[in-house]
């Protein structure tokens, strides 16, 4: 399960880096939160929504990413898929996730994300990260079903079955994103 966890968590992480290439030269702080970011199959996702996810200055970076994860969650529940298994499984490793003051270059950037968001959003940092993981842990289980449904459970056990299985996943929601791409609209850049 370990394995597995580790598959979705490296596949959300790629997923949410999809649009990290861009040369957008736009800001989102001209933005109010509850202004339309994306549509996706009537979907309105916003700002805030972005913003709760991602430092303003990556937002723009991410929504490509988030769009993909969106369109995968309602893929799946309209595939009535259950997920309750896997989110559990993934609430329970992220919350285990460390969230103390350490050395680490890493976790102090982890640290400075969380204050920063939690301050932005008027809440206690625990409280924000806490939600921030549901939030993260819920798509990652939605991912997680779909890409299963659709592919079978990754191969842990070959050495770069993981990395076979992202790349095969990533495919996969590229097609998906192709199918419904006159559903999805993108109202900032």
């Amino acid at each position: 399960m370990k394995g597995i966890c580790l598959c979705i968590i490296s596949l959300f992480v790629s997923i949410s880096l999809m649009g990290c290439g861009s040369n957008v030269q736009s800001t989102i702080k001209d933005y109010n939160d509850d202004d339309i970011a994306a549509i996706v199959k009537g979907r309105e996702i916003t700002i805030g929504e972005l913003r709760f996810l991602y430092p303003d200055e990556k937002v723009l970076d991410n929504i490509n990413g988030f769009v993909k994860a969106e369109l995968v969650m309602q893929e799946a529940k309209i595939m009535h898929l259950d997920v309750s298994d896997n989110l559990n499984q993934t609430n329970k490793t992220m919350l285990t996730l460390s969230q103390k003051d350490t050395n680490d270059p890493t976790e102090k950037s982890n640290r400075e994300f969380v204050d920063s968001q939690a301050q932005e959003f008027g809440m206690e940092p625990e409280e924000y990260y806490k939600k921030y993981l549901e939030t993260t842990a819920e798509l990652i289980a939605y991912i997680n079903a779909y890409t299963q449904k659709m592919l079978g459970k990754p191969e842990v056990d070959k050495e770069d079955g993981i990395q076979e299985y992202n790349n095969k996943a990533n495919d996969l929601l590229n097609e998906l994103v192709r199918e419904y791409e006159n559903e999805i609209e993108i109202l900032i850049k």
